[in-house]
């Protein structure tokens, strides 16, 4: 069996309570409306940046392991940022990553933070 696993082109998935896929693997590079209900969910309704109250639809999903580097389409790998947030993020040194709470945390640049104490919302 797992041979046969092996040699076939599967993509495991991992579904919500109504059957909705929740994990894409690497299969499709962008998130699905029912995954950021769940992001919204788990993180609140709004930008997950620490401090930010911009809500939810006016947020983009953002991949903390970057697509171009292998990173998954999943809810351990989303957050949703507010565009500014979202631009910090990705060119101004900050760093976002899954902390062992299972919540996202943010790393700070050098330059902000000499000592980069991370941030949790």
């Amino acid at each position: 069996m797992r041979r046969l696993a092996c040699e076939a082109d599967l993509i495991p998935v991992v579904l919500g309570g109504d059957g909705q896929v929740l994990d894409l693997g690497r299969s499709d590079r962008f998130f699905q409306e029912h995954q950021r209900r769940a992001l919204a969910i788990r993180d609140g309704s709004h930008c997950h940046f620490p401090g930010c109250q911009i809500p939810e639809p006016r947020c983009i999903t953002h991949h903390m392991t970057a697509w171009d580097d292998g990173g998954p389409t999943d809810l351990a790998n989303g957050v949703l940022l507010c565009r500014y947030h979202h631009t910090t993020v990705h060119h101004k040194g900050w760093h976002v990553r899954m902390g062992t709470h299972g919540h996202p945390e943010y790393v700070p640049p050098e330059w902000t933070d000499p000592q980069r104490r991370i941030l949790r919302p």
